[in-house]
């Protein structure tokens, strides 16, 4: 029996350490590349699909690269999307508005989405997809750092230059990643859920709380049911960890997040002496700066906001990546 006890405990010793050097294994391949695959070109600009490793994940992305000359480091946009199927039609043209200006960029489709817009209409089984699970702003921001380190392994990309972007769902995800990292130059927040308390009590008094599988996974009947999955989740809370300026762009007549939440952040940031400007739009609904420029039947004073957020956009990316 003794020898048996032995035996037992030696067995989970290893297989201990099997795991644990399987995880030191999956960890060191983070950031690096699994294939990087031109799939087209709009005008100049080629669009690229790379596949990169994220907590042991092949997790993809799109890459909108303008012309590079022999030597030349370009600076880089991580362009986190929206909501959780994959790069949009409009976040692709939203992306070249980027490269128009010079801007390397990179728009990851976090763990287990399809990849763009290209893949929605497929059969199920012929989408491109990153491996995993959605988690909502939990994996999401490790794949939006692990970007990071891979996009720096390229000989092109200025690594002195970096700006984390985001949209909605990728708005939070950016904020905690940016807190996460130490050498960016700054980060950009449209529309972000910033307080999640503040927004869960907001969708309980509105009729507006989702019944989805994704919602009643991630975030159960509340607070009190999940309280660690909305701590970790809670934007403002990470304020103090941000290291560079930020830039918030929100509109009054978004019913889905609220305009008070970038006056949350704001206050979260001032008072951690973090530089910050916050933009409010009068006319501009929820997802604005990314849908309304190319929407034909958006209301013309919100096609003229969203014009006037992306000069915002512009006049930031020019002065934190000079």
């Amino acid at each position: 029996m003794k020898k048996f006890l032995i035996a037992a405990a030696l067995f989970f010793f290893l297989s201990c350490c099997a795991f644990a050097g399987q995880k030191d294994t999956l960890k060191s391949m983070d950031g690096s590349i699994s294939s990087y695959v031109k799939i087209g070109k709009a005008g100049k600009v080629d669009i690229i699909k790379i596949s990169y490793y994220s907590d042991g994940l092949k997790v993809k992305g799109l890459l909108y690269l303008p012309p590079v000359k022999k030597g030349e480091k370009l600076p880089v946009v991580f362009f986190n999307h929206d909501g959780v199927n994959g790069v949009s039609h409009d976040h692709e043209t939203s992306s070249l508005r980027m490269t128009d200006k010079g801007y390397a960029v990179f728009c990851p489709s976090y763990r287990g989405e399809v990849l763009s817009y290209r893949d929605r209409g497929k059969p199920k089984d012929q989408r491109d997809k990153s491996e995993g699970t959605i988690e909502i702003a939990l994996g999401e921001v490790n794949d939006v750092l692990n970007a990071a380190k891979m996009i720096s392994r390229l000989k092109w990309a200025d690594t002195d230059r970096f700006v984390f972007m985001g949209a909605s769902h990728g708005a939070l995800i950016s904020l905690i990643a940016a807190s996460k990292s130490n050498n960016l130059k700054g980060v950009i927040l449209a529309y972000g859920v910033m307080d999640i308390y503040k927004w869960w009590d907001y969708l309980v008094a509105s009729g507006k709380l989702g019944n989805d599988d994704i919602t009643k996974r991630t975030y159960g009947k509340g607070p009190k049911d999940k309280p660690e999955a909305f701590s970790v989740r809670n934007g403002v809370s990470y304020a103090a960890g941000i290291k560079c300026p930020v830039l918030v762009l929100q509109g009054t007549k978004d019913d889905i997040v609220p305009p008070d939440q970038a006056q949350y952040i704001k206050a979260a940031l001032d008072e951690h002496k973090v530089k910050n400007q916050v933009f409010i739009y009068p006319d501009a609904c929820h997802g604005f700066i990314v849908y309304a420029p190319y929407e034909t039947d958006a209301d013309k004073k919100e096609k003229q906001q969203a014009e006037e957020a992306w000069r915002e956009v512009f006049k930031f990316l020019k002065t934190v990546m000079k």
